[in-house]
Order: C-alpha cells, then sequence, then structure tokens
C-alpha cells in the first residue's frame, strides 16, 4: 500500500541528540524511497534550549512543517517539551515520552512552578489515549551512555511497528550518523528500546 504522508515530531533540549535522531529517520526513509522534508524550530542556541524537529515523508509530501493536530507519532526526550507542542498531536497520535523531566535554571531562580511527569501524562491523556512514559534516561545510562537515548526512543519506535522504514535500513542509517567508538552502545540501546517498544505494541489502541 502506498503511503502518502507520515508526520513525525522529535522534541526535547538542547544537547539530547533531537537533530540527529530526525537526520537518522531521515536517511533512512530517503533509503526506502520516500519523498522525505524536514525543519526544526529552537529557542536559545545554547546546551538546554527547546528543540522541536520536523520529519515528513512518502510519496505525497510538500512542505516540511508539519500542520497542526497533524503528527502520527511525537517522541518528547524531555517529557514537558510534549506539553509544549501539543498543538500537532491529535486523538490517534502516539506519544513516546521519556521519564526526564528537566527544569530550566530560569525556572528555579523565579521560583516558578514546573510540571512533574504525572501533571504531563494527565495533560496529554486528554489529547490522546496512547501516551506512553518510557524509561529511557535509565535505558540509555544502562547501554553505556546517556547520548544513546535518542536511538534507544528510535528502538521504541520502530518495536512498537508504527515506523513505516524497515528496520534494516534505520539500523545503517545508524551506523552512518553514530560515531564509530559509540557503535555498540547504540546497537545495544537500539535493540533494547525494540524489545520495550514491542509491549507497547500490544497497548496501542
Amino acid at each position: 500500500m502506498e503511503l502518502k504522508s507520515f508526520n513525525l515530531l522529535i522534541v526535547g533540549i538542547g544537547g539530547q541528540g533531537v537533530i540527529r535522531a530526525v537526520q537518522i529517520l531521515a536517511w533512512a526513509a530517503l533509503l526506502d524511497n520516500y519523498k522525505v522534508r524536514t525543519a526544526e524550530t529552537h529557542g536559545m542556541a545554547q546546551r538546554g534550549g527547546s528543540i522541536s524537529s520536523f520529519l515528513r515523508f512518502g510519496n505525497e509530501v510538500e512542505g516540511p512543517l508539519i500542520p497542526s493536530g497533524n503528527s502520527q507519532v511525537i517522541i518528547a526526550l524531555e517529557a514537558s517539551e510534549a506539553v509544549r507542542n501539543f498543538r500537532y498531536a491529535n486523538s490517534n497520535t502516539i506519544f513516546l515520552i521519556n521519564n526526564k523531566v528537566i527544569i530550566p535554571p530560569s525556572v528555579h531562580l523565579m521560583n516558578m512552578e514546573y510540571p512533574d511527569l504525572d501533571s504531563v501524562q494527565k495533560f496529554l491523556e486528554q489529547i490522546s489515549s496512547n501516551v506512553f512514559i518510557i524509561n529511557g534516561h535509565e535505558e540509555a545510562l544502562k547501554a553505556g551512555d546517556i547520548r544513546s537515548l535518542n536511538v534507544y526512543m528510535l528502538g521504541v519506535l520502530v518495536g512498537s511497528e508504527k515506523l513505516p522504514i524497515k528496520q534494516k535500513t534505520l539500523e545503517n542509517s545508524i551506523r552512518r550518523f553514530v560515531p564509530k567508538k559509540a557503535q555498540i552502545i547504540n546497537k545495544i540501546a537500539f535493540q533494547n528500546g525494540i524489545k520495550n517498544g514491542k509491549i507497547i505494541k500490544e497497548e496501542i489502541e
């Protein structure tokens, strides 16, 4: 069956590998012969600023930005960033949320309230019933390096079987973009992500 378009949004903060994750997916989509469009928006340039990276691929894809309410999948490497980008979701959107809330220093300085993980989950469940909190932070450390978080989350997506890109193609793309010295750690993270994604697959409505 021909894929018209698939819209995926990855969000997080600087230093988490948001843009690299979309580069990996975009290259894999190209290898699978899809038209591909990407774009990103970000706040402060320094480490810690918000980043949203858009990926659209298929056979009928034009502009790079995802229309409001049209994301099939939203991956959040930092939990509260999913709330910041909720307008791209609909009742069928799959949220894969890393269980890590990173509070910006400015919030502490100004004594402001910031959403905790439970608040994030409850808010998103008003939009979609497919909200999954992922132990990404712990799993990346278990694989050997917190920087493998983005690849771990891609593995979860593959395991959920909601990504119309071949697993082998994505593995080839990971090898292209990940430094040689980090190949083994990222391979472990990816495979572990797939295992946990298969559990989520049974829960997706």
